[in-house]
């Protein structure tokens, strides 16, 4: 093993969420770019042909662009690895058997032309603009014209003593400082109601895109935020306000999607009530809005048409439906807007409608940004959308691997990216789809069955003394041995292993009940792996660890997480079994840490 390899499984390797190649299209579990150059340049040349199999979108695409054009993250990135690189073209395959996953893969690495991009975005947008007309125009609070920012709806709630049906805005929103109670009194028989065992209104409305009369949840708008001129105002619905029936006359009903959700583990019959079909995630207006960008499409050039596609989509199930939401935040006056909640297909009983245009406006930029860093790159990069189970590459052509698999049950992909997907008309395959799911009936032995397909043909294909890196998160001992007997039964074994050290954790590992903050780094070769008896029994191990994370001067060594990530390394490495759920492990090894 060459000095740079091990050098860079010797510290953990920072992956920050952030930068104009990151930020450009959110995805779950997402690793910078950057950071993956870093593990492609330590472990390949110049010429060399990378490859992973659980491309996601696509970033180990972006990475191998990087190692010939690298940018300042980069270089700092490898000045704090410590490591001598060689920067110049390397080829990478990206295999991923997501729809919007290997959409995003093919656009992203494309190398738009920047400028091109820019203009046709700009004059796009216009076009929509003079389409949609006065949809986003409304009345400041003193009658003069101004364009909505955002508006935030409300629900109905049912009291279960007398069936009186009141606004969940009037009945548990406490104004300045802003809070919601947990419970509300009705106002005709004053009798207390919890929120959340609260029964919503529903009600019987026509359909345009169906053409017929569906039950869906009630909800109405509740404040307006807006915009005149240089200054920003909110006030409560009036009556002057556009009814919604008018808003659907603009659109270009042709362009919407009309698919039926195939509901799976995200489905929740509380807050899912009444959405059964894709525009049921919109207001009216938001889904006028997109059909007019959609059917644009065709007036633009063809050669700009998808990563336009990109653009419009990178604001799509983040910030223009119902998901988009308010939050609270101590002290505060008022709501502070944010986006989609990552990872889940919630929608609270405030969702907010954003200004699609102004929104998109604003990315124009971060895209053309991402584009720009790329485009002058001489690697080359094939997507390939199906599953990597079988791969359309030669045996022993591959230099080097890496990849993120998906972490078990962690994210059920084909599920969350169904809205996007919808729009491109590229629903994901889900028989071959590497999770854990109920509503797919996938247990943990075809999860194993599955990564085992797929890493019997990264054996197949990649070069004999070459290896792979492979990045995984679990907090359960079930799911990570389902993975040593993936890479036992697929003729690999784990020689090293480390962490990568996430900046800003996602959604699923601040809130989870039980998470592990980084993720594991795990370096494979092929072989059978050799059992090391040094500390075969758990409460050696975590001892051991516990002892030598003391002798590093880095706190963070000591965090129940990333002692976790090293126990599980550790387990691997030696193919042990994972005995501990990282609830049991946190449990037992504050016990050694404060002992």
């Amino acid at each position: 093993m060459s000095s740079n390899i091990a050098d860079i499984y010797n510290l953990p390797i920072k992956s920050t969420r952030s930068g104009s190649l990151f930020m450009a299209f959110s995805y779950p579990t997402k690793i910078s770019p950057e950071t993956i150059a870093v593990y492609i340049l330590a472990h390949t040349k110049p010429g060399d042909t990378v490859l992973d199999v659980f491309g996601g979108s696509g970033t180990t695409g972006l990475a191998a662009l990087l190692c010939d054009n690298p940018n300042d993250r980069l270089k700092e990135l490898i000045k704090e690895s410590n490591i001598e690189v060689e920067y110049g073209p390397r080829t990478a395959y990206v295999s991923e058997i997501s729809g919007l996953g290997s959409f995003v893969s093919e656009v992203m690495t494309s190398k738009i032309n920047s400028i091109e991009f820019q203009n046709e975005a700009t004059t796009l947008l216009k076009r929509v603009q003079e389409r949609a007309e006065n949809l986003y125009d409304t009345e400041d609070p003193n009658g003069i014209r101004g364009i909505i920012r955002h508006v935030i709806y409300t629900e109905f709630l049912i009291c279960k003593n007398c069936s009186y049906e009141t606004s969940f805005s009037d009945a548990c929103v406490i104004e300045d400082p802003i809070s919601i109670q947990h419970s509300w009194k009705c106002s005709k028989c004053n009798s207390e109601n919890l929120n959340n065992d609260s029964k919503r209104v529903l009600e019987k409305v026509y359909d345009p895109i169906l053409k017929k009369k569906r039950e869906v949840r009630k909800r109405r708008p509740y404040r307006i935020y807006g915009q005149t001129g240089n200054v920003k105002w909110k006030r409560t619905v009036q009556r002057s306000d556009q009814p919604e029936e008018e808003w659907i006359n603009k659109a270009n009903i042709a362009s919407i999607p009309v698919n039926e959700i195939e509901w799976g583990d995200l489905y929740r019959s509380g807050y899912h009530n009444g959405i059964d079909y894709l525009h049921d995630f919109y207001t009216t207006r938001n889904i006028t809005v997109l059909s007019i960008f959609w059917d644009e499409l065709k007036n633009s050039k063809i050669e700009y048409r998808e990563a336009l596609k990109l653009w419009i989509l990178s604001y799509n199930s983040s910030h223009s439906t119902l998901m988009t939401r308010v939050v609270l935040k101590k002290n505060q006056s008022d709501f502070v807007l944010t986006g989609a909640q990552p990872g889940v297909l919630y929608i609270s009983s405030l969702p907010v409608e954003k200004n699609i245009i102004l929104g998109l406006q604003r990315k124009i930029k971060t895209f053309s940004s991402a584009f720009k860093i790329v485009e002058s790159s001489n690697s080359v990069v094939n997507t390939l959308w199906g599953s990597s189970s079988t791969l359309a590459i030669p045996d022993k052509s591959i230099d080097y691997v890496f990849t993120d698999p998906p972490f078990g049950d962690y994210i059920p992909y084909s599920e969350l990216n169904f809205i996007n997907e919808a729009w491109l008309n590229r629903i994901t395959e889900k028989k071959e789809e590497a999770i854990i799911s109920k509503s797919q009936k996938k247990g943990a032995s075809d999860y194993e069955l599955l990564l085992t397909s797929v890493f019997t043909e990264v054996n197949r294909v990649l070069k004999d003394n070459s290896h792979a890196s492979v990045v995984f998160h679990s907090a359960s001992a079930k799911v990570w041995n389902a993975l040593k007997a993936t890479f036992k039964n697929s003729h690999f074994e784990v020689i090293n292993n480390s962490v990568l050290q996430k900046e800003q954790a996602s959604f699923k590992q601040t809130n989870s009940k039980i998470s592990v903050k980084g993720d594991a780094v795990l370096l494979l070769a092929k072989g059978h792996t050799k059992v090391n008896n040094q500390f075969n029994h758990v409460s050696n191990i975590l001892t051991e660890l516990v002892r030598v994370a003391k002798l590093d001067n880095n706190p963070s060594e000591l965090e129940n997480e990333r002692l976790y990530s090293r126990y599980v390394g550790y387990c691997m490495s030696n193919h042990m079994e994972v005995e501990l759920d990282a609830k049991d492990f946190y449990s037992q090894v504050s016990e050694l840490i404060n002992g």
